[in-house]
């Protein structure tokens, strides 16, 4: 029996202020709410929802920022740099920045308002 085959549907992330993260997601990454649903996006055949951290699934305690994740999305080579430019005039965290054109995969990496690292990546995953 394997999961080899099968494709992921869901991640849930764990949130200490869901309207923060959901705003984020909104304002800064460009991305659409579920119709219908509060806390949740469709990205591709994935869904993303905002959990409350404190919960069953996501209890509070340990570490701080413990359970956080790595979101990774690939965009055109060529809009790499807007995408920096646009993190750094919205004040967001750039924990790295993209490199040189042509060396591939270029990465751009920045953290979300709970901890979580969004990767925007051009060329092979």
């Amino acid at each position: 029996m394997s999961l080899g085959g099968v494709p992921l549907l869901r991640v849930d992330l764990p949130c200490r202020d869901i309207g923060r993260q959901r705003d984020f997601l909104l304002r800064v990454l460009g991305l659409t709410p579920q119709e219908g649903v509060y806390a949740a996006f469709r990205c591709g055949p994935v869904q993303v929802t905002l959990r409350p951290r404190g919960d069953a699934l996501f209890p509070t305690g340990g570490a701080a920022g413990a359970g956080g994740v790595l979101l990774a999305f690939p965009v055109p080579d060529d809009e790499l740099e807007r995408w920096h430019r646009r993190m750094m005039m919205a004040r967001v965290a750039v924990l790295e920045a993209p490199g040189a054109n042509g060396v591939a995969p270029r990465t751009l990496r920045i953290a979300d308002p709970e901890g979580n690292v969004i990767e925007l990546f051009s060329g092979p995953a």
